[in-house]
């Protein structure tokens, strides 16, 4: 059997799904010609060294594999019928080159696995950080809306506006009516009654009386002599 190395190039575009669903397939074709997927290398997107389809990046992987020399033709055909591979190139490696291959990959893939180990555990210092720094800012906007409310609900309470009407009850000025009652001018009349005329008729009528009475005193003074 031999081995082989193949460079895949996806458009930039893909998601990791569509990749691991591309590569899933090319280890079909392979298994079935009875060939050993041996190792994958992820290469993550580069510059190509020319545009291809108006793309200036694209996303590398390199496939070892090993089998015979019949598995070429189906390889190729599968990547032909894939629309996802922008450019392939599959060539012939030596033992020694496979077996490097396989030991970058490994501790590629224990480095990527620590990285993302460490990504992971930043990750979650950081949404429990984020968490902790809204929570609180929840809880002091919650408490600045609050105490306001809270000290201002005495001044509801206390309305002296409305304590204060008693000032319309003592109004001076209805209360102060009775000047009219008190009116000297009609009770002074009494200068009429005095007036001189009837002063006389009063002095005229006594004197009349006392001449009448004093020929009584006479007649009763000659019955008193006889």
């Amino acid at each position: 059997m031999e081995h082989y190395e193949i460079m895949l190039i996806f458009s930039p575009e893909l998601e990791k799904e569509e990749h691991e669903e591309v590569l899933n397939g090319l280890s079909d074709v392979i298994v079935k010609q009875a060939g050993t997927v041996g190792t994958i290398l992820n290469w993550r997107k580069r510059r190509l060294a020319y545009e291809i389809n108006k793309l200036q990046e694209g996303h590398y992987y390199l496939i070892y594999f090993s089998g015979p020399g019949t598995i070429i033709p189906e390889i190729e055909h599968y990547f032909r019928v894939t629309d996802d591979v922008i450019r392939y190139m599959v060539v012939r490696t030596d033992e020694q080159e496979y077996a490097a291959a396989a030991e970058k990959a490994a501790s590629e893939a224990a480095a990527a696995e620590k990285a993302a180990d460490a990504a992971e555990t930043a990750e979650a210092i950081e949404d429990a950080a984020a968490t902790e720094e809204t929570e609180l800012a929840e809880e002091t906007e919650l408490a600045e809306e609050a105490e306001p409310a809270e000290e201002a609900e005495p001044a509801e309470e206390a309305e002296p506006a409305e304590e204060a009407e008693p000032a319309e009850e003592a109004e001076p000025a209805e209360e102060a009516e009775p000047a009219e009652e008190a009116e000297p001018a009609e009770e002074a009349e009494p200068a009429e009654e005095a007036g001189p005329t009837d002063i006389d008729e009063a002095a005229e009528t006594e004197n009349a009386a006392s001449e009448s009475e004093k020929p009584e005193e006479t007649s009763g003074k000659e019955k008193t002599d006889q």
